[in-house]
């Protein structure tokens, strides 16, 4: 980016999924704090839970993406 006279302004990911990074922060508030610029997520892992929570009939899913939270989350 720096390369073709621009400046990093931010990075904008689909969802945020909430994972550790190497340290004691989210692997999002490293890149925070490594490049400087805000993470923006359209929908985080704790809005996808409350989401299959509240269809009900995703029972699967929730079980999946909850044993991802809890090995991989903050």
């Amino acid at each position: 980016i720096q390369a073709n006279g621009a400046d990093l302004a931010g990075v904008l990911v689909a969802i945020d999924r909430q994972e550790k990074g190497k340290g004691e922060l989210s692997a999002i508030q490293e890149v925070e704090r490594d490049f400087g610029c805000a993470v923006i997520s359209i929908v985080s892992l704790s809005d996808l839970i409350t989401y299959l929570e509240e269809k009900g009939d995703a029972t699967e899913h929730l079980a999946a993406v909850k044993a991802y939270r809890e090995q991989f989350g903050v």
